[in-house]
Parts: C-alpha cells; structure tokens; sequence
C-alpha cells in the first residue's frame, strides 16, 4: 500500500514536470522569432565587438590589407600588388580583396573597414546555418547560434575577425552545402551550389574542390545526380562557369596565363606536395591533435554529441527495421560534409589550422539537431516526426506505434528532455564564455601600429610621401625594412609609399621623406638625424621627416 501511495506521488510530480516543461517549449515555439533574433544579435556581438582594438597580422591578413588598398588606389580590380608592384606571392582570385574593399568604401582606411567583411560574413553564415536547422527543430536552429559564438578558434585566428579570405570562404562553403543537402527537396538548389562552388574558387581558388568532391558523392549516393534533367545540368554548369570564365577573362587582358600558371604550380602543386612548403609540414594527425586536443575547445564535446547521436539512431533503426531514408541522406551528407575535408586536409602536405574552420560548421550542425532532438524528446507523440515525408507511410506507422509503446516512459523522456536542455545551456554557456574573455576581452593593439594611426592623418601635410623605418620587428636582422601589418596600417593612415633601407636611406632620400624611429634607436643614431624636424613623437616611438 504505501509502496503503491509512493508510485502515485511519483507519477504525479512527473506528470507536473512534464507539463510544466512542455509549456515552456510552447513559449519557445511561440517567441520563436524573438530569441532568434535575440540569438543572432549575440552572435552579431562576438562578431563586431572590439573588432578594429586586436593588431593586424603580420601575414595573410596584412597582406590582403595592402592588395586591396592598392586595388583602390590604382583604379584597378582585378590585378592586385603589393607595395605597388605586381603581387606573385598572394596567389588567392579577387573576392577576397574586394570584400576588403567594400569595408574600406563602407568604412574608410581603417581596421574595422579591412575587418568587416569577413565579420559580416561569419555573421551570415550562422543564421543561414540556423534558419536550415529549423527543418531538424527550433532548438537545434537556436544551438545553432550559440555553437556559432562559442567558436572559439574561428573566432580568434585568421577567420570571423580578420580581414582574410577565410571567413567569405567559409561563408559560400557553407550556403554550398546548405543548397546540396536540399537538391532533393529542389533540383533548383543545385544552381545555388554551383554557383556557390564558383564563388568559393573566386575567393580562396582550389581550396573550393572540397565543395564540388563532397556534393558530387552526396548527388550520386542519393541517385539525385541520375535524376537531373538535361535542363538542369545545363543550368548547374553555367552557374559554375559563367563567373569563372568572366574572372578568368578580365585577369587575362592583365598578364595572359601566368597568374593561373603560379596559381596551380604553387597554391596547388608545392601546397598539396610532400615537401615542406613554407614550414607548415606537419603528420597527418596534425588536425585532430589542433581540433580535438586537450585546449579545451567545443569540438570534442560536438564530436562526442555526434558520434553518439548516430549511434544510437542507428542501432535503434536496426533493432525496430526501420530506415528514415531522408534522415539517412541528411546525416550522410552532414557527416561526409565533415569527413572529407578533415581527412584530405590531413593528407596534404601543407597543414595550417584555418584550412580545417570548414569542419566546424557540419560539427555544430550535427550536434545542434541531435541535442534538438532530446530537448523535444517529451512532446513525443504530440507532434509528427519533421523528417518524414508523406510517401513514407510505413515509417509514419512504425512511428505511431513507437509513440504509443513509449507513451508510459513519459518520465523518461521528460529527464532526457531537461537533461539534454540543462547539458546544452551549460555547454554553450561555458564555452560563449571562453570564447568572449580570450578572443574580444583579451583584444589588444600593437604600440608601434599605434603610433603610426596617431601620428598621420590622410589631409596631413607630409601624407603620401615615401616612409622609411627603423623599429625593430619580428626579424630584428630586418630592422630597416617594413614588415607587411606595419606597411598596411602606414598605407591606410598617411598614404605613405614605403620603403625599405632604414636610416640610410631615409637621409640619402633627395625629395620630401619620413622616417619612423625607435626612439633607443633614435637616441643611437642622434648625430645622423641632427637637423631632422620631430613631426611625432611618444615615449617608444618618434616621425622624423625633411
């Protein structure tokens, strides 16, 4: 009797727990729009707080800086220098620079405007994400952007806040994919992967292979590539070719064949080779220590959500002889969206860390729609399984009787629920978290970049003229010459033409010149720059100028 009396007040508190957790997925489901919205603001947050206060990088990010400055100041969009001679060494096409550009026509000569591009299109690329999680559930498309701001790497290196060509890449890698996992929904999407593939060349060139390997074997797995009308094929090739061959044609009446000559010799040849290009050689496990090693990064907690979700799906498939077929193809094509570029970026010879960013997006999708799936996992038998198509009626039965088999495990289902709901919170909480003290709280400038945005203006007198530099830098052997994040922020300040040679050469210059000085260096050489106007000075640095 009391055994049964407990049983009772058991049932009892579940069943109020469960109906007290359904009403709040109710309010969700209801205010949906607003904490979308709400969500997509935070994200905004991490992508444009602090955004112009970080150093610019001395490497790509710098280098993209100059190309694109250069691009404006020479009226010319299609083939970029560097410190105004013909650049041999960016091999990359021309969108990337452009997204630069439009920042610096948005926002002036500034960091923010090098940056914004790439911010914006992080930005987009979450709530694309998001908006196609909504298919899986309305959590899964709201974890979606938590995951997004808890993206610590991207975040931090060379992707969502700096000006490179990664973040616009990733942008149209990942409305690729978003377009190939809906081919079958509509053939019509196949023209926005095409498209989307084309674009991604045009940004980061060969890099885009991966789209065209991975919706190549997705179509043909699904039977979606036989299906194809002449029509439609014809439609997915120009999609492809036509931006293509108009790049490729414009930047042919600039120097014929020789920059796609170096484009396949050394951005695909010497990068994908066995010899150690640049020093970036590294063992093929060099990814999975970087993304899932002991840093404390999500990746291996979406890794493990992942790996369990299908598991689990599949086992329970099995034991009930039941395939979801449409969920099959979206998890293959999610899975091998991941897989792929992991496993082939392992098996280059080249290895930089922003090479594998694109896995982090199918790793945050997969995981979102998994714990999607658990949060929801008490509305069980209320509503109708969003992967299921009406042609499917067996599955729709076995459904049905899954439900109603499982309709006295209601207390299980709403623990797994809040388990699942209370897991996710804490997950993105912990590492959005992270990712705001070490990437925006942590952002902090360069002094010597510092000084050379307080010392110049662009209507100053002496702006446009040639600069020398003597400050020590990286390589202290090279303390005369202009490392590449010093030559952009001295370009976008003062206009300055930058040139190499130090105190020398700035005192052998015949015409107007200035020249920037450490100041221990300055007090070093004081005999050699007696006479030399002070234009600018703090306690490290000094602008000389004659």
């Amino acid at each position: 009797m009391i055994w049964g009396k407990y049983m009772v007040a058991w049932k009892k508190m579940i069943n109020r727990f469960t109906e007290f957790y359904r009403l709040l997925l109710g309010l969700f489901e209801k205010y949906y729009w607003i904490f979308f919205a709400a969500g997509a603001l935070v994200l905004a947050f991490y992508c444009f707080r602090c955004l112009d206060v970080q150093y610019v990088d001395s490497w790509d990010e710098a280098r993209h800086g100059v190309n694109a400055y250069e691009m404006i100041q020479n009226g010319d969009y299609i083939q970029h220098t560097y410190n105004y001679r013909v650049d041999d060494w960016n091999l990359k096409p021309s969108i990337s620079y452009w997204g630069i550009v439009l920042g610096f026509k948005l926002f002036g000569y500034s960091v923010f405007g090098l940056r914004f591009t790439s911010a914006f299109s992080y930005l987009l690329a979450g709530i694309a994400c998001a908006l196609f999680a909504r298919r899986y559930s309305k959590e899964a498309s709201l974890l979606v952007l938590g995951f997004f701001c808890a993206n610590e790497r991207p975040l931090s290196a060379h992707l969502a806040r700096a000006g490179d060509a990664d973040s616009i890449y990733l942008l149209f890698f990942t409305l690729a994919m978003l377009a190939m996992l809906s081919v079958k929904k509509n053939h019509k999407n196949v023209y926005l992967c095409g498209l989307m593939f084309s674009l991604a060349f045009l940004t980061k060139s060969w890099h885009a292979g991966m789209i065209m390997a991975i919706g190549g074997i997705c179509l043909l797995a699904n039977g979606e590539m036989l299906r194809f009308k002449k029509k439609e094929w014809g439609g997915f090739l120009l999609s492809v070719f036509v931006p293509l061959l108009l790049w490729f044609g414009w930047r042919f009446t600039k120097d014929g064949l020789s920059f796609l000559k170096n484009m396949i010799k050394v951005d695909l040849l010497a990068r994908t080779g066995s010899a150690n290009f640049e020093g970036h050689q590294f063992s093929f496990s060099f990814y999975y220590d970087m993304v899932f090693g002991a840093e404390g990064f999500i990746y291996r907690w979406q890794l493990l959500i992942c790996v369990v979700g299908i598991l689990c799906g599949l086992l329970y498939m099995w034991r009930k002889k039941t395939w979801n077929r449409i969920l099959l193809e979206q998890g293959g094509g999610i899975l091998l969206w991941f897989l792929l570029p992991f496993l082939g970026f392992s098996a280059i010879g080249t290895k930089l860390i922003w090479y594998c960013y694109p896995c982090t997006v199918p790793l945050a999708l997969g995981a979102a729609a998994i714990l999607g799936g658990l949060i929801r996992l008490p509305l069980a038998g209320e509503e109708k399984d969003v992967t299921e198509s009406e042609g499917e009626k067996s599955s729709e039965n076995d459904g049905r009787k899954m439900e109603q088999k499982c309709g006295q495990f209601s207390g299980i289902r709403t623990l797994v629920g809040i388990t699942a709901t209370v897991a996710s919170l804490v997950l993105v909480a912990i590492y959005m978290k992270n990712a705001y003290f070490h990437v925006i709280r942590e952002a902090h400038g360069d002094p010597f970049q510092l000084f050379i945005r307080e010392s110049v203006s662009r209507d100053a007198s002496y702006a446009g003229e040639k600069a020398y530099v003597y400050v020590p830098g990286e390589d202290p052997a090279a303390i005369g010459d202009w490392e590449q994040n010093m030559l952009f922020v001295a370009e976008i300040s003062g206009d300055f033409h930058c040139r190499d040679g130090g105190i020398e050469a700035f005192l052998s210059e015949k015409g107007d010149a200035v020249l920037y000085v450490d100041r221990l260096d300055y007090e070093q050489n004081i005999e050699k720059l007696q006479g030399v106007e002070v234009l600018c000075e703090n306690a490290e640095y000094i602008l000389l100028g004659h």
